[in-house]
């Protein structure tokens, strides 16, 4: 009895022991197992993040992980890994593009600044002229021969000229006109010149500067200024030439009146002024129908002044002579000295070589 229980024993161990066995062989077996799976799963995810990024395409191959025991699993392999060419210049030349649009879009931006800048220059044309040439750009127009010219922006006039007449007739149009005539023909060479500044000042000259074939020349010079005009200044100065300055056909408004003749004669008319100045040498002046509220000049050299002032006009004279004698409501003044009639409100200066004045009201 005691040997068969032993065997019995014997046999159950035996049992029990492979059965032990089995079941460690069976776990370490998925323990492999399992360490094998995710050394895959890391290989292939460590692929594909360097994949990504790299910035590459990715396709579809297979990979050797026969170390592994995976001979047929799916791997990710780049492009460059297949001799792929890359698209690398491709992507440069589409990025260039935009560089030849900015181009474009410059030539079109400078094409554009051409366009404004032609415009301006066309804006800024010469006056209006009949007869004439011109020349300009935005600050400055000139022209030669007889023009019109719209008053618009005119706020100064100035004549320079010789030999000849200079009339200016106030009237009640509303452009400048200015004409020329002579007994002699009037050349090309010899025409009146003008300009205009960007200040307003319109200058009318009796030959261009570089012209020297007017020797021996004489022209008449007429302007026509429009009544409703409020000049700031209108001077006129004349060698060998007449000024006069009619009230014809209407009354001049300028604030600030000059002439000057030698060898000639002043006549102003019908003005209304703020200032005015007038001086002769060898010549005579004569002032009539004039509203002057502030100052009055003259100069004598070996000339004559007239001056008729409106009744009533009250004024302050302040006098100095040299050979001539200034004749002020009836009194005679000699040398230097100062007088006050009325009011004294208009201050008048007269100074005479030997020349006579007289101011009457």
């Amino acid at each position: 009895m005691t040997n068969k229980t032993n065997s019995i024993i014997k046999i159950i161990a035996g049992a029990v022991a492979a059965v032990l066995l089995l079941g460690i062989l069976v776990v370490l077996i998925q323990i492999n197992a399992s360490l094998k799976a995710q050394d895959d799963t890391q290989s292939d995810t460590a692929v594909a993040t360097r994949a990504t990024d790299d910035d590459v395409d990715i396709v579809v191959a297979y990979d050797d992980e026969s170390a592994n025991g995976d001979v047929d699993e799916p791997a990710v392999t780049t492009a460059a890994d297949l001799g792929t060419p890359e698209v690398t210049t491709t992507t440069a030349a589409t990025t260039a593009e935009p560089e030849t649009t900015t181009e474009a879009a410059t030539s079109v931006a400078a094409t554009t600044t051409t366009a404004q800048t032609t415009t301006a220059a066309t804006t800024t044309t010469s006056p209006t002229t009949s007869n004439a040439t011109s020349s300009s750009n935005s600050n400055y127009s000139s022209a030669t021969g007889d023009f019109t010219m719209d008053t618009s922006g005119i706020t100064d006039i100035e004549i320079d000229w010789h030999s000849g007449s200079v009339t200016v007739i106030p009237y009640s149009g509303t452009t400048i006109q200015v004409s020329e005539t002579s007994a002699s023909t009037i050349s090309s060479s010899n025409v009146l010149y003008y300009t205009v500044n960007k200040y307003g000042e319109l200058k009318i000259i009796f030959i261009k500067a570089n012209n020297f074939s007017s020797a021996g020349i004489s022209k008449d010079l007429t302007v026509y200024i429009p009544t409703s005009m409020s000049l700031d200044e209108l001077s006129i100065e004349a060698t060998s030439a007449d000024i006069v300055i009619s009230d014809a056909q209407g009354t001049l408004s300028v604030r600030d009146l000059s002439v000057e003749t030698t060898s000639g004669n002043s006549t102003i008319k019908g003005i209304t002024a703020t200032e005015m100045s007038a001086d002769a040498t060898s010549g005579a002046i004569s002032i009539s129908s004039c509203t002057i509220s502030q100052e009055l000049d003259i100069e004598i050299t070996s000339g004559s002044a007239t001056i008729a002032l409106p009744s009533g006009t009250g004024y302050t004279l302040e006098y100095e002579t040299t050979s001539g004698t200034v004749t002020a409501s009836g009194s005679s003044l000699k040398g230097e000295g100062r007088t006050t009639v009325g009011t004294g409100n208009l201050k008048i200066d007269v100074e005479t070589t030997s020349g006579n004045v007289t101011i009457t009201n």
